[in-house]
């Protein structure tokens, strides 16, 4: 965005405003952004913004906007200098805040190495923003003008059909084209912008050229648009860019100056960035958890699905109460008897030798009464769970409509403990520490891989209706099942299935 064309209108409009102001202040409350504040005689405060992080900004503004905590106050030798310019140089993207002692700001916002430097009138650097190495008494970097190009022999000298693509190609040819201008001069020359440069006949580099050209006159007499996608802001152009005005999808907003359009991109989009800060984790996190709900339901109804096996232990529990000498100790691991309720095969019943038929018979009984039980606190638990998941689905799409940061805190602030019990802590901003996790029957067991996470886990992430296991006397796992509210009971089945994790995961 911060193209030379660009930073040459912006400097004209900045000397305008700021020539002849005393530089009072120079601070940074937030990472890789600097306020540099300048007042004239009548105490009128303006200030410049800069951003040198993964976005990069500079704009005007009436506003200090100078927070009262975890600020630092930096550049303090410029305080009480008069500036006598603002220029950009010539043919390259550096802006020059001159003042008339001679010293001057070097803001640099292209490259790898970002930075606003505070540059003494003998040219050397007094203090730099970013404490990239040793900067101090160091020649700040000088600028590198780009090649001129004004005939169509130069253009062709340059033209480099090795690269991808033909925007890509123009911004070799025309070093002060970004891409976005690149795309609009191979739109306007009615040559495909993603076409391989290698295949771009004469002619239609002809046009490419005399689009080129046109396009650099334009940019002179800026008129600045913004284009908008909804509520986002999807481009600036510092004159209007046809290839944009294309698509119906976008908005155009024109300005009436290059510092207002780019004040007004530059907060939007730092807004966007903090908004997706917030809003990616927990998309992420709503997101996951809705679909492992789905497919935990589904697993669920399947299991559901398939025949009780209650009915069949009862059964045998029948046939061994019937089965001759049904007092009598077991000779094997297996009887086979005729079966007296229908007629087919005989059936064959595994036994336990250690006991009569009659006791075999009592304890298939009871295993088809667990059975029961278990399959009824299953299709207790498939509602719960398919309540859970309808739940996370429209939280999830209640979420997914939301584009403003003021919404979506107050949306995080309203449904926190439902997003935390449904996606985790980490829908909601809370530490995570990578516990072992298991499913039983529904429920979610948290096990501690070391004695921190033990001690997290327990103290920390543990709610107060969750059940804690741990073995006897010996060292081992803390192992937590979660439960979703106190009136919750897992069956007798779960509650052994996490012993025996707690077990597994323990000394013995």
């Amino acid at each position: 965005m911060l193209t030379f064309h660009v930073l040459s209108a912006l400097a004209a409009e900045l000397d305008e405003a700021f020539r002849g102001r005393r530089c009072v202040d120079a601070f940074s409350q937030a990472r890789d952004e600097l306020t540099l504040a300048f007042v004239d005689p009548e105490d009128d405060v303006r200030t410049l913004r800069i951003g040198a992080g993964g976005f990069r900004f500079v704009f005007e503004s009436a506003s200090l906007g100078r927070a009262r905590k975890n600020v630092a106050t930096l550049f303090e030798p410029a305080f009480g200098r008069d500036v006598a310019q603002v220029e950009v140089a010539e043919r390259d993207r550096m802006l020059f805040v001159r003042f008339t002692d001679g010293s001057y700001f070097q803001i640099v916002l292209f490259g790898p190495r970002p930075n606003v430097l505070l540059v003494d009138a003998a040219g050397t650097i007094e203090e730099p923003f970013l404490h990239t190495g040793d900067l101090v008494g160091q020649s700040p970097p000088a600028p590198r003008p780009a090649p001129v190009v004004e005939t169509f022999e130069q253009f062709e000298s340059r033209w480099p059909a090795n690269r991808k693509t033909v925007s890509s190609a123009l911004s070799r040819v025309m070093p002060l084209f970004d891409a976005q201008t690149a795309r609009e001069a191979a739109f306007r020359a009615e040559v495909p912008a993603d076409e391989p440069p290698g295949s771009v006949e004469e002619s239609q580099r002809q046009r490419l050229f005399e689009a080129s050209q046109a396009l650099s006159q334009a940019l002179a007499d800026p008129s600045p648009v913004m284009y908008w996608r909804g509520a986002l802001a999807e481009g600036f152009g510092l004159v209007p860019m046809q290839h944009l005005e294309a698509r119906e999808e976008l908005r155009a907003e024109p300005f009436d100056s290059v510092g207002k359009a780019l004040g007004v991109y530059a907060r939007r989009r730092l807004a966007q960035v903090r908004f997706q800060a917030m809003y990616q984790p927990m998309e992420a996190a709503l997101a996951r958890a809705a679909g492992r709900l789905e497919r935990r339901a589904e697993g669920m109804l399947d299991a559901l699905a398939q025949e009780s096996r209650a009915g069949r232990y009862e059964r045998w529990g029948h046939l061994l109460m019937a089965a001759p000498d049904a007092g009598q100790p077991a000779r094997s691991d297996t009887i086979t008897l005729p079966d007296i309720f229908e007629a087919g095969p005989d059936i064959t019943i595994p036994l336990d030798e250690r006991l009569t038929l009659v006791e075999n018979a009592q304890r298939y009984y009871a295993k088809a009464k667990t059975t029961r039980d278990a399959r009824a606190h299953a299709e207790e638990r498939l509602d719960a769970v398919g309540a859970q998941a309808e739940e996370a689905a429209r939280l999830l799409e209640q979420l997914r409509s939301i584009t403003r940061k003021p919404d979506l805190e107050a949306f995080a602030k309203a449904h926190k403990s439902d997003l935390a019990r449904i996606a985790g802590g980490g829908a909601v901003g809370e530490e995570q520490l990578p516990f072992r996790r298991y499913e039983v029957e529904g429920y979610t067991v948290l096990v501690g891989r070391n004695a921190k996470e033990n001690d997290a886990l327990t103290l920390k992430h543990a709610q107060k209706h969750d059940l804690w296991f741990h073995a006897r006397d010996v060292p081992g796992s803390h192992v937590v099942l979660r439960r979703p509210g106190p009136t919750s009971q897992p069956s007798r089945h779960a509650l052994e299935t996490v012993a025996s994790i707690a077990a597994h995961y323990s000394g013995a």
